[in-house]
């Protein structure tokens, strides 16, 4: 069996669908309403507990051969999650540990992305098998602007629009996670799973409007407005955020599509095919 904690998350639904096609799944969950959600997209058991507790962890790892470890997105105490899951794998013999990592962790003005490369150090040091997955933003996050893209024409980020980001889809990712926990020869290995080459903001633009076929412009959107329209999130989440956002607005995140390629013995999937399968499936859905 295979044991995905943070299952409840965007990732870790996607990972699910995906793997439980071929193995068996286990998902830990934080809170008792993801389990039907998990266990209608193929889970066959689903736990609820807290990262942070030993006890549970310990529960969910009997049997598990593989894991594949995510910790909630900007969690203030991942190095220490970090610490306790590595630990309770080591004790319950676990064979191998996937850690669902950040594109450039070695960027300590990211306080997340610097809490991630403690948790390689930890794996390094722990004896286990590992691989460290390490995916760049998100196709998906795009979708979060969907509706002001679709009926106003722009694309609103809170950084420069010219800065350079590779984007990955989330189903490649899940894609490429299979095929690590699954097939033999990926131990002690770290990879940078980039979908596309170094694309700004204002290209996407264009290509949504080719694809969309009506206007559509990229637009910075200042840190202040952004902060009155984001609400619902931790004063640490947001600083992390804000963060975030001006490290992206001078340096982007790039990386190099060529080991995702590898993975899959496939091109990935492009921001054309993934627009063009989000607007069918928005169809669909009318």
């Amino acid at each position: 069996m295979i044991l995905i904690t943070g299952a409840g998350g965007k990732t870790g639904r996607v990972l699910v669908k995906t793997i439980s096609k071929t193995e068996s799944v286990c998902a830990f969950v934080h809170r008792e309403e993801q389990v039907s959600v998990l266990k209608s997209l193929g889970a066959e058991k689903v736990i609820v507990g807290d990262l942070g507790d030993g006890s549970a962890l310990r529960s969910a790892m009997r049997g598990v051969r593989s894991l594949y470890h995510i910790c909630p997105n900007i969690h203030p105490d991942e190095e220490t999650i970090g610490r306790l899951v590595i630990e309770e794998a080591r004790k319950a013999g676990v064979e191998h540990f996937v850690y669902h990592s950040v594109l450039h962790p070695q960027t300590e003005k990211m306080k997340h992305h610097w809490q991630k490369l403690r948790v390689e150090e930890m794996l390094f040091e722990s004896g286990l098998p590992f691989t460290i997955l390490q995916p760049g933003p998100y196709m998906q996050n795009l979708l979060a602007g969907w509706r002001n893209i679709v009926e106003e024409g722009i694309l609103r980020v809170p950084y420069s629009v010219e800065a350079k980001f590779s984007f990955l889809d989330l189903e490649d990712l899940a894609e490429a996670a299979r095929i690590v926990l699954t097939e033999s020869g990926h131990a002690n290995a770290i990879y940078e799973l980039a979908g596309t080459n170094p694309t700004s903001h204002a290209k996407v633009a264009e290509i949504f409007r080719r694809v969309l076929g009506r206007d559509v412009r990229a637009e910075k959107q200042e840190i202040g407005e952004w902060r009155l329209r984001a609400g619902g999130s931790s004063e640490n989440a947001m600083e992390n955020l804000v963060r975030m956002f001006e490290y992206y607005d001078r340096w982007g995140l790039a990386g190099n599509p060529n080991v995702l390629r590898w993975l899959l013995k496939r091109e990935p999937a492009s921001i054309e095919a993934f627009i063009g399968r989000t607007l069918r499936s928005s169809m669909d859905e009318k």
